[in-house]
């Protein structure tokens, strides 16, 4: 499908798409630690000698992941200090992800995902295409809620970062800052059934091929689908 071609389409072949996936993996985990609060504003990274021994990747694997770090403005690379962390959650006195339930998470979701997913057919470019098609790659073999939840996240922020509206990929980050609180992870392993998993990613397919196709109107459609599944699912946990 188009989705696919355009993953060719940038020019690197089979070999720099695996490095990319990998990039991409090594990114998803340290933007979950950042995310999380496991590492915070002002933290310094691990050099990347060290972080490419962890993670049993290159160091120009590791350097892409961090380049995409900086590029989301989680973290800032100092020339002769390091890789520090700069993302810092606006929430006032009271962190938001503690007095927010996942039903609301998933109202908020709902008003502003589908206007994501308009001004991605808008504005996607062939790289952003590739990364939606990587994240959703890695998100298709999943079959633990865990690991599901931490790749769906990443999905739904590479269609935010479609968008190139700053404001809205930050108000991504903060919806997946909420997304890592108690509250879903309590109810997550309920939920997300393999069966449930599997009707998500039809769902999530068919959003990447109503972008590739540039079809505003099916992409608004998936994703309003999407999130009124996403509802009913939670309603149906807490019955």
């Amino acid at each position: 499908m188009e989705a696919e071609g355009t993953r060719s389409g940038d020019g690197n072949g089979g070999a720099p798409r695996t490095a990319d996936s990998a990039a991409d993996s090594i990114a998803a985990r340290l933007a979950q630690q950042i995310l999380d609060g496991s590492l915070t504003m002002g933290d310094r990274l691990p050099p990347e000698r060290s972080l490419a021994e962890s993670f049993s990747a290159s160091r120009g694997t590791v350097r892409e992941a961090l380049r995409s770090l900086s590029a989301r403005g989680l973290v800032a690379r100092r020339v002769g200090s390091g890789t520090f962390v700069i993302y810092e959650p606006q929430l006032g006195d009271t962190d938001v992800s503690e007095i927010t339930s996942p039903l609301e998470l998933v109202e908020v979701r709902a008003a502003i995902e589908p206007q994501m997913a308009r001004l991605a057919v808008r504005n996607a470019t062939a790289r952003d295409m590739a990364a939606l098609e990587r994240a959703l790659a890695e998100m298709e073999g999943q079959e633990d809620p865990e690991r599901f939840s931490l790749t769906d996240e990443m999905f739904h922020l590479r269609l935010a970062e479609a968008t190139h509206n700053p404001l809205l990929v930050d108000i991504y980050h903060r919806i997946n800052h909420v997304r890592t609180h108690q509250q879903w992870d309590s109810i997550k392993n309920k939920i997300l059934t393999p069966s449930q998993i599997s009707a998500y990613n039809g769902e999530h397919r068919a959003l990447l091929v109503a972008l590739s196709l540039r079809d505003a109107e099916r992409a608004v459609e998936v994703v309003t689908a999407h999130m009124e599944r996403a509802r009913a699912d939670l309603m149906a946990s807490a019955g």
